[in-house]
């Protein structure tokens, strides 16, 4: 609301598009009064209204089938709505999300505590950078905390309404808002300065493995195939140049990536790391069958898989493994199982 209030004061009506996604996972009554709090405010505002319903227990079978939290289901479908109204307009189209220097911070706890690695903790860094760009979207709130928000709503005397899930400590968010947060501020009152600088020497180091990542551990596509020929050759043809920076998706069959085993284990432990994450990055980007980002996956797990402790990891959408004297990144096929309950018969 307050973001949406700004832009009202120095942008033209015209140029503003409100679009809210109704989640369907709250009752009715709260979730579809909120649709309608908004709708009424840009219709006294003369701002362009636009609401997406998500139907109720879509997104905690998304949840449920890709196996991650229900608030990460619930961002997948808001920054797919959000993306596809916006790629319908003949015109540049950007993207506004009101995420504040608060959100931020809650991020990067909740990303220490789940044990992520250098890529992970920078992001505090874009603080330095704001307002956050990628692609549409732009977080022009990033640089203000919440009770600055809290603050411009009441100077200007604008209403709000408050999730009621932003309450409920089964989500880990919400347990950082509400203890880990006040504990931090009473105990160690320089914890957001100190966190900050973490970031940003997280980030250069993020930055360095990176590049040192991809310049030691080298991938190639190859089809999941046995035939051989011509035809094949082409089509790795095809696929190493994706790899390479091509958008253009794979259509064709099932795939994998591969590198020499011995060259992958002659690396430090943490470049075997982040070129499995590379790797998986590039094939969920160039299959569109592929739907595993790196970022929902476990370091942990692929930690055990470099470390040698196992020669084989299930990641969801994809499958690490050693086999041949090569490291192998491949699709999942989907596998099929009959539900239900058996009696043997005499």
């Amino acid at each position: 609301m307050a973001m949406l209030a700004a832009l009202c004061a120095i942008s033209p009506r015209e140029r503003l598009v409100c679009m809210h996604v109704e989640h369907g996972l709250r009752p009715a009554e709260e979730s579809l009064g909120d649709a309608d709090f908004v709708r009424y405010f840009c219709m006294t505002n003369g701002i362009e209204f636009k609401v997406k319903h998500i139907p109720p227990g879509k997104i905690a079978a998304l949840a449920r089938r890709k196996g991650i939290g229900i608030e990460a289901a619930a961002r997948f479908y808001r920054h797919r709505a959000l993306r596809k109204e916006a790629g319908q307009s003949e015109k540049d189209v950007l993207i506004l999300l009101a995420h504040t220097r608060d959100d931020l911070l809650e991020t990067v706890l909740m990303r220490i505590l789940r044990g992520s690695g250098p890529a992970g903790l920078a992001a505090m860094q874009s603080i330095v950078t704001m307002p956050e760009k990628r692609g549409r979207i732009i977080r022009p709130l990033l640089g203000v905390t919440r009770e600055d928000v809290i603050c411009y709503l009441k100077a200007k005397n604008i209403a709000w309404r408050e999730d009621s899930t932003n309450t409920d400590e089964k989500y880990l968010r919400n347990r950082i808002r509400h203890k880990l947060v006040p504990l931090l501020n009473d105990s160690f009152p320089s914890w957001k300065t100190s966190l900050h600088a973490l970031s940003q020497t997280q980030s250069l180091t993020a930055e360095f493995i990176s590049k040192e990542a991809s310049k030691l551990i080298k991938w190639e596509f190859y089809p999941n195939s046995s035939r051989k020929g011509a035809k094949a050759q082409r089509t790795q043809s095809c696929c190493s140049k994706s790899l390479s920076g091509s958008s253009r998706p794979l259509k064709c069959g099932s795939f994998f990536l591969y590198t020499e085993e011995i060259n992958f284990f002659a690396q430090p432990q943490i470049i075997r790391e982040e070129a499995i994450f590379i790797g998986i990055n590039a094939l969920c980007d160039s299959v569109p069958s592929c739907k595993s980002p790196s970022k929902s996956i476990r370091r942990s797990v692929v930690r055990q898989f470099c470390e040698g402790s196992v020669n084989a990891a299930d990641l969801g959408s994809v499958k690490i493994r050693r086999e041949k004297g090569n490291i192998t990144i491949s699709t999942a096929k989907k596998e099929f199982f009959e539900c239900g309950i058996s009696r043997l018969l005499k």
